[in-house]
């Protein structure tokens, strides 16, 4: 009995141990996933004013890179991942006003209704050179 109680909690130990550890690589992972795509990491900003899509990338399931024109790019976090976001050919964003926010949407088209995947922050990128 007390044998398979030590097995059990020495499998969950090392459970959660490969949890944690691939939450800390998925971190450094968008470091490099920014780089991959030509991009380096830009200053945390609250608003994006008049913003248009002209063009986006997909990093993971909750992190885009768009372009708001030709000379500004933006990475977009989700507060969880979001289903279909890999093989979308189109995104929206759901705004409370014309200005994007933390506070709004990314919409991903799927069967019937879109999917909805709330934005956690927004930073901008730069071109690497």
């Amino acid at each position: 009995m007390y044998t398979k109680l030590i097995k059990f909690g020495v499998a969950l130990c090392v459970l959660a141990s490969v949890v944690a550890c691939s939450t800390v690589k998925d971190e450094r992972g968008l470091d490099e996933r920014l780089a991959e795509s030509g991009y380096r990491p830009g200053e945390s900003i609250d608003r994006i004013s008049s913003y248009r899509i002209s063009d986006w990338t997909y990093l993971d399931d909750r992190h885009l890179i768009f372009s708001n024109g030709i000379s500004e790019h933006y990475l977009v976090s989700l507060n969880r991942p979001c289903a279909d976001l890999r093989g979308s050919q189109q995104l929206a964003f759901k705004t409370r006003t014309n200005i994007l926010t933390r506070f709004d949407e990314v919409l991903v088209p799927s069967d019937g209704l879109p999917i909805r995947c709330g934005i956690e922050a927004i930073s901008k990128v730069y071109r690497s050179q």
